[in-house]
């Protein structure tokens, strides 16, 4: 706790649920004295203890929880690692941004848990956000997540509301907890135009003792900034219905890009479902993943919690993998007709250094595939092909699921690599579309401005050649 009378709280960047980084709770205790006093570094008062989610660095955090889509800007002077960006890689992205004090962007959400005294309990009456002083805009490099889900933040907690800085208003409330319990939620805060600080108020009554409870970022104000214009396309939003990973994307310099007027096409690994064996290769040995196969008695759940905590690590897929090839026109065109051709750009490198750390985990009744059943068509990367067509006038439908939304539709390809161990394949995708005028675009798609990766798995289907190898019904085949 530093030594001040701080309270920790999870700041959150937008309003869904999303997935990032496990991080402690902390609580604080309070011996008996007057009510604190509102105002810059007002804490709760001497009986009350605030819990929430401490950060991984920096005075400024990231929203974590309870969105699909989030957005910040970054000050000037850091570039956004290479391990930073791309597929599953929002919780990375969430570390590097928060330790470099990153300001959210139109939206941002505090999550947080009072606990009463152990001899009498609170009722929470009223919540309001205060605007601080403006502030200028940030300046930096934009950072965007899609599709993440935070499982660290506890699905119970209710959310208490949604509230702007534009148009301050209270909310009444009627929250409480008996004595030594807890009460907390989740608060949304929006700003349409303002790039300035701000901070949550309580009215709450302990007993028959009224105070007020502040909640801010460690002693100092939160910071909200105007939206930005989106970084990833609708294609990219599009994709992560079909079961893909999260996406981490950045803009540098804050420069908003135009909205594409014509198709949008972009490509994502989709993660394992039940029934489907996963394999992954690690640079390191992952002890998350050791604790999480110790106990493995769940069928069907822990395979796929094994596939999060590698992906979000940064290791690669192996042996095999599903894309999801999404397409979407934003025009508000009616349903329309086409084809698909579908190549890969290939290039074949060499691990250097020492041999992979692999994973395999293979669910209860598990077969030999990786989403085959929606596949249309699979390449088999060997040797040095630079160019391998795997779709060629696939049809596709785009349709608009409700009135006003884009028309959209995909399309799912496998790719399959073997080798040796140190083998990995970087390729990127050419994608054709022709509509039912004949028009013809091409679109180039990568992995968030680099290339996908899918390395080699040894020849053998069996487990006994993964380094370490599980089964979801309890026992381990290997590591």
């Amino acid at each position: 706790m530093n030594g001040r009378r701080v309270f920790l709280v999870a700041f959150l960047v937008t309003a869904a649920v999303w997935a990032g980084v496990a991080v402690p709770w902390a609580s604080t205790a309070r011996a008996p004295g007057p009510a604190a006093a509102p105002g810059p570094g007002a804490s709760a008062g001497p009986n009350i203890a605030v819990e929430g989610r401490d950060r991984a660095a920096g005075r400024q955090a990231l929203g974590l929880a309870w969105s699909s889509t989030w957005s910040a800007t970054v000050p000037k002077g850091s570039a956004v690692p290479y391990r930073a960006l791309g597929a599953g890689r929002c919780a990375e992205l969430f570390r590097w941004a928060t330790g470099r004090s990153a300001v959210a962007r139109g939206t941002a959400t505090a999550a947080f848990t009072l606990t009463a005294p152990e001899d009498r309990g609170l009722v929470v009456r009223s919540l309001r956000v205060v605007k601080g002083r403006e502030l200028p805009p940030p300046e930096g490099t934009d950072v965007e997540c899609l599709g993440a889900a935070d499982h660290g933040l506890p699905q119970s907690m209710e959310s208490w509301g949604r509230l702007s800085l534009d148009h301050p208003r209270e909310l009444k409330l009627s929250r409480s907890a008996g004595p030594g319990g807890t009460v907390g939620g989740v608060i949304e805060t929006r700003t349409a135009d303002c790039s300035c600080e701000w901070w949550i108020e309580l009215e709450v009554w302990e007993g028959d003792k009224r105070r007020t409870v502040r909640i801010d970022d460690a002693g100092a104000p939160f910071t909200l900034a105007p939206p930005v214009a989106r970084i990833g396309t609708p294609a990219d939003g599009g994709a992560l219905k079909y079961g893909t990973t999260d996406l981490a994307l950045a803009r540098e310099g804050g420069a908003a890009d135009r909205p594409p007027k014509g198709l949008s096409v972009s490509a994502s690994r989709l993660l394992a479902g039940n029934l489907q064996e996963m394999w992954m290769v690690a640079d390191r040995e992952l002890p998350e993943v050791g604790r999480l196969t110790a106990n493995l008695d769940v069928p069907g759940a822990v395979c796929q919690h094994v596939e999060r905590i590698l992906v979000a690590d940064g290791a690669l897929p192996a042996g095999r993998a599903a894309y999801a090839v999404s397409i979407v026109d934003p025009s508000g065109r009616q349903d329309l007709d086409g084809i698909v051709d579908v190549s890969l750009n290939v290039r074949k490198t060499v691990r250097q250094g020492a041999p992979p750390t692999g994973y395999g985990c293979y669910p209860d009744k598990w077969v030999l595939r990786s989403n085959d059943g929606q596949t249309a068509g699979t390449a088999r990367l060997s040797g040095d092909t630079p160019h391998l067509p795997v779709l060629s006038g696939e049809p596709v439908r785009l349709t608009r699921e409700t009135e006003g939304a884009p028309a959209t539709d995909a399309l799912f390809l496998g790719v399959e690599a073997w080798g040796p161990d140190e083998v990995e394949y970087h390729f990127t995708l050419d994608v054709t579309v022709v509509d039912g005028s004949g028009k013809r675009t091409r679109h180039t798609v990568d992995d968030a401005g680099r290339p996908f990766v899918l390395a080699a798995r040894p020849d053998g289907m069996a487990p006994r050649h993964e380094k370490h190898a599980s089964y979801e019904t309890g026992h381990r085949l290997g590591g």
